[in-house]
């Protein structure tokens, strides 16, 4: 064997030999930083954090339901979606108060709040929650003596754009098809034909058409506003409420909300003849809703059909009276 293949031997063998000792060393230190270390189940706050207030009780239902969320193999950034994420670490000190168990986590989070926000990759402690200490009056406590509580909803247009909120008042305006031989003769607003109408038809014998006119006009005026969504209304005697997240909220949301109106669902504060008046309304018309000032004074009006549409009697608007001729 010649010299220089010596050298080269004698060199790989150093090269091993030194490679060996790094990889040795490095072994010790981890061992080092290892030891008084315990593997620990965790809880941190999903990859988009948690809210302010968000309810404990919700984060638990999504965490129950998305197994993905109990994943502990699973990396923090493939859990979107997830509130709560559950992992598995090597720690030396955790806090005292650390959640690292499911059952602990359904016993802390059940039934309170977050108390301020907790960012993404946070472990979890019970010191993060608080509980709702504030007393919940039943809404069937703020209906008045004699009235009932009754919910309609509506579209954002026909609902003021979700403009009317708990505590206000509203008119109801209705707009349906009547049949003429349904109207009362002294019934104020649609004034009946000399002769009995028809629909240009040909009829024989007792068969005769039925005339339809569309009929639009107040059904109730100043009904109040008990709430508006889930939004009660005020009661002064009330203690505060604390306000709670349910988490469901993305980035977009706030364009959204903006764009489709507030909510457009009332519940409204009647008379059991008012319920049912209401009702009547909603099975067979269309209703628009109204919001009035707080010195709203109910008034009479007769009610729009085509005839009175444009403040007159249309028919002779558009053909004139023969008379005139």
């Amino acid at each position: 064997m010649g010299r220089r293949a010596i050298v080269l031997l004698v060199a790989l063998i150093l090269a091993g030999l030194a490679a060996w000792a790094v990889w040795n060393f490095l072994q010790n230190v981890e061992a080092e930083a290892e030891a008084g270390q315990n593997i620990v189940t965790v809880f941190r706050a999903g990859p988009d954090g948690i809210a302010e207030g968000q309810e404990g009780s919700i984060i638990v239902s999504a965490y129950d339901s998305d197994p993905r969320c109990q994943n502990e193999d699973l990396d923090l950034t493939e859990a979107e979606g997830c509130t709560v994420k559950q992992s598995t670490d090597r720690f030396e000190v955790v806090p005292a108060d650390t959640i690292d168990s499911e059952e602990k986590l359904r016993q802390v989070l059940r039934g309170k709040v977050a108390a301020g926000p907790i960012s993404a990759g946070s472990i979890l402690t019970a010191a993060q929650w608080t509980e709702i200490t504030v007393d919940v009056i039943p809404l069937s406590e703020q209906i008045p003596s004699g009235k009932q509580a009754l919910t309609i909803s509506t579209s954002n247009v026909q609902g003021v754009n979700g403009f009317v909120e708990a505590g206000d008042r509203i008119n109801m305006i209705i707009t349906l098809d009547i049949e003429f031989d349904l109207i009362p003769v002294d019934f104020e607003g649609i004034t009946l034909p000399d002769d009995e109408p028809t629909t240009g038809d040909e009829t024989t014998g007792a068969e005769a058409e039925t005339v339809v006119v569309t009929y639009t006009r107040y059904v109730l005026q100043g009904i109040p506003v008990l709430a508006a969504g889930r939004e009660i209304r005020p009661d002064e005697e009330a203690p505060p409420t604390v306000e709670a997240d349910d988490g469901t909220a993305t980035e977009g949301d706030d364009a959204s909300a903006e764009d489709q109106g507030n909510s457009t669902i009332f519940t409204l504060e009647v008379t059991p003849d008012q319920a049912e008046r209401i009702v009547y309304a909603f099975e067979n018309g269309s209703i628009w809703l109204t919001l009035v000032p707080t010195d709203f004074v109910e008034i009479e009006t007769n009610g729009v059909i085509i005839d009175n549409l444009f403040g007159g009697d249309l028919i002779d608007e558009i053909f004139g009276n023969p008379g005139d001729n």
